[in-house]
């Protein structure tokens, strides 16, 4: 009888490991499913265009320097490459919105008035389209759109404040040399 009862308890505990074991991989596949997400462009543009209501903001990249506007003034490279890695590395906290409603639009700040638009191409060839609404309520993310879908989705840092720069901002400064002027001659008194 002891042996009996033996079986009959290591059958019993090796069914709860089994039933424990498809647990613990269920809660693995399901709990991996975190709302966070990279979108990682991994060709570098060389052609950036900004655009809002009032203008448009074009940047080229050629033979090793980026160049601001059709008139292609120089441009400074530490503030174009911040924003080439702002549109290549975009980290978003969730969808917020999978509706392509005017409410919905409206609401995040996809109207026309609103929405800054920037597309990223190379030779020629788009290869994302970013569209930023409206900054969420505490002024540190933005509600943004990727390449024509659907989905409104907040980004994990603010975007608009990013993006929304005019090409003056973006030219190369160049210093002009400050005319010398007379210095004045130390009197010394004697006494």
């Amino acid at each position: 009888m002891n042996l009996k009862n033996a079986k009959i308890r290591k059958i019993v505990l090796l069914t709860a490991i089994a039933f424990l074991a498809a647990i613990y991989a269920v809660q693995l596949v399901t709990g991996s499913r975190s709302p966070v997400k990279n979108f990682i462009l991994r060709e570098k543009p060389d052609t950036i265009i900004i655009e809002n209501s009032s203008q448009t903001v074009k940047l080229f990249y050629e033979g090793g320097l980026w160049y601001v506007g059709e008139e292609k003034n120089s441009g400074d490279d530490q503030k174009i490459e911040a924003l080439v890695d702002a549109i290549k590395n975009i980290k978003t906290l969730g969808t917020v919105s999978r509706s392509p409603a005017a409410s919905e639009l409206d609401r995040y700040g996809f109207t026309d008035s609103q929405t800054l638009t920037v597309k990223a191409e190379k030779s020629g060839k788009t290869i994302r389209t970013l569209k930023i609404g409206k900054n969420s309520e505490t002024n540190l993310s933005s509600y943004i759109r990727l390449d024509e879908k659907p989905e409104t989705l907040l980004a994990d840092r603010n975007l608009r404040s990013i993006f929304e720069v005019k090409a003056e901002d973006l030219e190369q400064q160049i210093e002009q040399p400050q005319s010398e002027q007379p210095q004045a001659e130390e009197q010394t008194s004697e006494n």
